[in-house]
């Protein structure tokens, strides 16, 4: 038979497969992608004894297919002469050594036939739908078809095809959310980390993967499917290594990446702040670099950068603030004296008892519209929405937010309606309030609000959105804080909550009529996705968004919803309740129930 080496100079890889037939060679070259092709003078001596390769006996296939592209002929041993040219073309230094990941084929099936690949599309042909396209959901593109594409047209051996089959089994059995599993190509990581070009979104990609790794490794139901995946990958990388060396290399790995690499660091993420700058300033200047490298390898240029932003807020107190005064002075004057023209005021009657401050409130913003006074009243006294004011010109108005990575920020433009929410942990972690008391201050809010916010002051909207009420803080908003902030105690402690209100609404509504039983939430966290059990079965889900609202949907294609949840912005990393149910027509009962009810 022929002989196929294939050589990977990117990874100083090698590998070769022989006892191929023709078909099953022109059919490699055809699937695999190649920048250079090397025959051996070797296939010039066919059967038939003629030095014409290609014109008598075997070898008209191959020689059509070789014919097609540039080839070059070489001579003496094939594995050390190839070697020897890549690292020519490549310039790599005579030294370096290329590691032999051949797997052998013994008790390995034959790799398919040309016309059988041709037939079911593994091989690109017009007018022939691919078998992989069919089997495949279309979420499933790049890396993971290639697999299975390497998968059908050289199937492994029958060890490794039993082992395949088996984690297909466990993983369709497991019931807790599973990771995203991250894909990238490992060629292009390696040249990035050789030509020292990799950027900390390349070593996050890393830290995703090693991080997902050690996740599988702790839970049990995950760890049994990771032990048997060894195997497989050992046949498509040639690198055979020990269950306990992955889980250790990858903790090293993760550990040392997040020693340099900023992830979730607030504290290296933030932006420059002054009263006199606008914040939008600084996020163009600061937010395309702060966040990447923590903060302790680059404190002389963070502290260049601050004293530089200090230098400029100075420069506008001292030379462009003092021409804004005299022009507003310049235009005071030349008003009629004795009138009110307009008034500015922040906190309206804040030193005083609420309920009370809130009515004086109230008389004064009437007898400025009385008189027509034009001016901006602030306050976080929302009782005044609720008071029987009389009124004629006021309109209720309210500081516009956004979520940016997961935070909730201003966006310093004044938008129409009423605001009732705050942004008061973040304005005391911005402003240096130490964490753990920030921390304590969630775990208080959440013991004594949560309960009264979540489930029983819940708020039905359009598409099953509820809108919460929010207490008021020291920093006003049009969105509350965002879930993110929260850490995974308080993520639980409002998941419990949330699924005891949906195991009570479930139990009284619909008991144990219909077969029904007894609802178990799952918890789908940032970075995982639901178990492939959830395949073609109903399901009611509840999206924890970070803006502290819920959804409520119910649906057939759990992964899919999730995924289009999750594309929309500022919702990358929203986790989800979900629990399966026996059929749609219940999944919709349900919904229905959770969105009309939840509430009470």
């Amino acid at each position: 038979g022929y002989c196929i080496i294939l050589v990977f100079e990117t990874m100083k890889t090698y590998s070769a497969e022989d006892g191929l037939t023709e078909e099953a060679l022109v059919a490699k070259l055809r699937t695999c992608q190649y920048h250079h092709l090397f025959l051996h003078s070797s296939l010039k001596n066919n059967s038939s004894g003629t030095s014409r390769w290609g014109e008598f006996g075997e070898g008209g296939l191959l020689w059509g297919e070789c014919t097609a592209r540039d080839f070059e002929w070489f001579d003496g041993n094939s594995v050390d002469e190839l070697l020897f040219k890549v690292k020519e073309l490549y310039a790599i230094d005579e030294g370096v050594t290329f590691r032999n990941v051949t797997v052998t084929s013994e008790n390995r099936p034959r790799p398919l036939y040309l016309g059988t690949a041709t037939q079911i599309g593994a091989i690109q042909t017009e007018g022939i739908p691919s078998l992989l396209k069919v089997l495949l959901p279309s979420s499933c593109v790049g890396l993971p078809v290639q697999y299975m594409r390497g998968l059908l047209l050289n199937p492994p051996a029958y060890e490794t095809a039993v082992t395949i089959q088996e984690i297909c089994k466990l993983m369709n059995n497991v019931t807790c959310s599973i990771p995203e599993f991250t894909c990238f190509p490992s060629a292009k990581l390696v040249k990035l980390l050789e030509l020292r070009e990799a950027n900390h979104v390349e070593f996050c990609k890393i830290k995703s993967v090693v991080d997902q790794i050690l996740q599988m490794s702790r839970n049990l139901e995950l760890k049994e499917i990771l032990q048997l995946l060894i195997n497989p990958t050992w046949v498509a990388t040639g690198l055979k290594i020990e269950f306990e060396t992955l889980v250790s290399e990858c903790e090293l790995v993760s550990r040392r990446i997040g020693e340099i690499i900023s992830v979730d660091d607030e504290n290296d993420k933030k932006i420059s702040s002054f009263r006199n700058i606008p914040n939008d300033f600084f996020e163009d200047m600061e937010s395309s670099w702060k966040g990447r490298v923590k903060r302790v390898h680059l404190e002389e240029a963070f502290v260049e950068v601050e004293d530089a932003a200090r230098a400029l807020s100075l420069a506008v107190s001292e030379d462009f603030d003092p021409i804004v005064s005299r022009i507003k002075a310049s235009a005071d004057s030349s008003r009629a004296k004795g009138e009110v023209l307009y008034v500015l005021i922040d906190e309206i009657c804040r030193g005083t008892e609420t309920a009370k401050g809130t009515c004086i409130a109230g008389s004064i913003l009437e007898t400025l519209d009385a008189i027509g006074c034009l001016g901006v009243i602030s306050t976080h006294l929302h009782g005044i929405f609720d008071l029987p004011l009389q009124t004629k010109n006021v309109v209720y108005k309210a500081m516009g937010s956004k979520c940016a990575d997961g935070q909730t920020l201003p966006t310093w433009k004044l938008i129409d309606g009423i605001c009732k929410e705050s942004l008061a942990f973040e304005t005391a972690r911005r402003e240096g309030i130490p964490d753990h008391l920030i921390k304590r201050a969630e775990e208080l809010y959440l013991s004594v609000y949560t309960e009264e916010t979540v489930l029983n002051q819940i708020r039905p909207g359009a598409d099953g959105v509820f809108s919460e009420k929010i207490v008021p803080g020291s920093h006003k908003a049009s969105h509350p804080q965002p879930l993110k902030s929260k850490s995974g105690s308080q993520i639980e402690i409002l998941r419990k909550k949330v699924e005891s209100a949906v195991s009570s609404i479930c139990k009284n509504n619909l008991g144990d009529k219909d077969g029904n039983t007894f609802p178990t939430c799952v918890l789908i966290g940032a970075g995982e996705q639901p178990p492939p059990s959830t395949i073609g079965s109903s399901s009611v889900y509840v999206m924890l968004r970070p803006d502290n609202k819920l959804y409520v949907g119910e649906t057939d294609d759990l992964e899919g919803r999730i995924r289009a949840h999750r594309s929309k912005e500022g919702l990358q990393n929203v986790p989800f309740l979900y629990f399966l149910v026996s059929g749609k027509s219940t999944a919709c009962q349900l919904e229905t129930l959770l969105i009309n009810q939840l509430p009470e």
